[in-house]
């Protein structure tokens, strides 16, 4: 989701290539669906640099202060009230408001049985803006958050863990890049694992812990849990990988990956000295749980404009989700039709054939959150036609359209449409003959009869395009006069890399691309066509008693949305397509 924040234009993944720390490819043990790059940045760079981004932002105005009220009338936001680090208030006239409230709303840190009343370390919690949503009659619910303990670098003891080095030759983040602009050689991360007795340690203080001792009401993330509940809920596992990663270039500070926690700070120190590696370790600051209000996001349109209040969106945690990359893809959804609101121009929507945003936000928006939301592979159906590789191709012209891709952007892309198109075309009009059939052979490949494609020759098992490209040149054919050239040393090549690798997965996944492709398409067909807004189907003779409930309350804008909500039957869609497609007016309430 971070490259397809870049893809539409955003700053994230441009700030992580100045900012960078640490980076590795993941997944790579799998398919391209699922591969990904995974970087860690400096968090007191990160932050600077961003927030320099934002200063010198034309025609953006920065206020520090907290909001403590809407003006509405007549179901529209008009006005919203600031009061600014220096105890003065703005009331500022508006046509729309993003709210992206992070854990701030009602915040609660816990760590044992001791609360603090906070949004996060160091910053205070609000309240007054919760009471503005429950007045407009917001649906909230509490959630739980957690972080880590951080430890001091020099008290661990590296030699006893597992050291996992940077993979700079896994490229930039973003599409704009060529290359990392980090001032120092890339940092590693170091890998350990908890152990027995960790675990006995842990258990033993489970009373001890907010979670397990009965002070905290939310819901936690079940894909992302706490140490004490991994050892709770996993308990046949005899240890657990934690990860030892450094915050900072010039920090001690280490955050320990895989170790949030809710215990009091002396068990949390003294399950960590438990850890290979930790047996000295001194603590920073121990880690602690958040509790915050969310709102239910079925209460969100797919713009992630609120239904009880126009002009009012929401994005981030306050949805139900957990994690940057989660935040970022609401955050530009809910900027760019914010804005066309104000423009008085159409809301876009993004769907799940198109990125992993659009199968976020419509599984917040039709099936709503239970627990903190992450976005797992898993959940998108058409997972192979969004991958990381390709989300310039998918994005970057709808950036375009709505100009928010530079001038920059829109040259990179026709560059690489272009390499793709020039790459594909010679693969595919050059050929092995029965003659070269020796060449195939000294490689312990089959040979081929009458003659191949060089393109059919790279959709076979474990050919790639460089092999290609070796028997193309022993075969009298000029690989320079179609592919791009491969990337050395420091230099990746974005463009070119990024060709060759989409090139060999159109080439091996060629028949499962098409499926996928002919499934999506049938799945924007459903999407495309509309209920109206005031749709009644309470109404509707025929449909579920079930359906009829979720129907009315999730208020579906397209039948593909209806489809997929929990608990509503095929048959009933089927009543529904069919009383669309007659044209009935009497269950539109005026």
């Amino acid at each position: 989701m971070a490259r397809e924040v870049d893809a539409l234009g955003g700053q994230m993944a441009v700030t992580t290539d100045h900012t960078l720390t640490h980076v590795r490819r993941v997944g790579t043990g799998k398919g391209p669906a699922v591969q990904t790059t995974r970087a860690q940045v400096c968090k007191a760079l990160y932050p600077a640099t961003m927030r320099h981004v934002l200063e010198r932002q034309e025609n953006l105005s920065l206020i520090e202060g907290e909001v403590t009220s809407l003006g509405t009338a007549g179901g529209r936001v008009e006005a919203v009230s600031v009061t600014a680090t220096d105890g003065s208030t703005l009331n500022l006239s508006t046509r729309c408001v993003v709210l992206t409230t992070g854990t701030f709303l009602n915040g609660l840190c816990h760590e044992g049985m001791s609360k603090t009343i906070a949004a996060r370390h160091g910053d205070r919690s609000v309240a007054g803006l919760a009471d503005v949503l429950l007045d407009l009659g917001v649906r909230t619910r509490r959630f739980k958050t957690g972080t880590t303990p951080r430890i001091v670098r020099s008290s661990v003891c590296f030699e006893k863990t597992e050291e996992m080095p940077s993979e700079p030759e896994s490229g930039p983040l973003s599409f704009l890049h060529d290359r990392f602009f980090a001032m120092r050689p890339l940092l590693p991360t170091w890998q350990t694992r908890t152990s027995r007795d960790t675990h006995d340690l842990l258990r033993e203080n489970l009373h001890a812990s907010a979670m397990y001792g009965g002070e905290i009401e939310g819901v936690g993330p079940r894909y992302c849990p706490s140490i004490e509940d991994k050892v709770v809920r996993f308990s046949s596992k005899e240890s657990h990988p934690v990860f030892l990663e450094q915050e900072e270039w010039d920090s001690e500070s280490v955050y320990v990956q895989g170790f949030s926690s809710s215990m009091p700070a002396d068990v949390q120190l003294a399950a960590l000295r438990t850890i290979p590696g930790l047996h000295s370790v001194e603590m920073i600051r121990p880690g602690y749980a958040v509790e915050y209000d969310m709102a239910d996001p079925l209460q969100l349109r797919p713009t992630l404009m609120s239904k009880l209040m126009d002009g009012l969106f929401l994005a981030g945690q306050i949805n139900g989700t957990s994690g940057y990359e989660e935040a970022a893809g609401q955050g530009i959804v809910a900027g760019i039709n914010a804005a066309r609101w104000a423009w008085d121009e159409p809301p876009i929507e993004f769907s799940r054939t198109q990125s992993f945003i659009g199968v976020m936000i419509d599984d917040l928006v039709t099936k709503g959150v239970e627990d903190p939301y992450r976005m797992l592979t898993a959940r998108a159906e058409h997972r192979l036609l969004l991958r990381h590789d390709n989300a310039d191709l998918r994005l970057t012209p709808l950036a375009i359209e709505l100009g928010l891709a530079s001038t920059e952007r829109r040259a990179r892309l026709e560059e690489k449409v272009k390499c793709m198109a020039e790459g594909m075309s010679w693969l595919e009009s050059n050929y092995i003959f029965e003659a070269d059939n020796a060449l195939l052979e000294a490689r312990e490949l089959a040979p081929v009869k009458g003659r191949a494609s060089l393109y059919d020759l790279l959709k076979r098992p474990d050919v790639t395009l460089e092999l290609v490209e070796g028997l193309a040149a022993e075969a009298g054919l000029d690989p320079s006069l179609g592919l791009p050239a491969r990337a050395h040393g420091d230099s990746f090549g974005a463009v070119g890399h990024s060709v060759r690798a989409q090139i060999e997965i159109e080439a091996v996944y060629c028949g499962y691309l098409k499926r996928q492709e002919d499934e999506a398409q049938m799945a924007r067909r459903l999407d495309q066509m509309p209920i109206p807004s005031e749709f009644d189907f309470v109404g509707l003779n025929g449909l579920s008693n079930e359906s009829k409930e979720k129907l009315a309350r999730v208020k579906p804008t397209t039948v593909g949305q209806a489809g997929r909500i929990p608990g509503v039957r095929p048959s009933d869609i089927a009543l529904l397509i069919g009383h669309l497609r007659a044209g009935h007016s009497s269950l539109v309430r005026s």
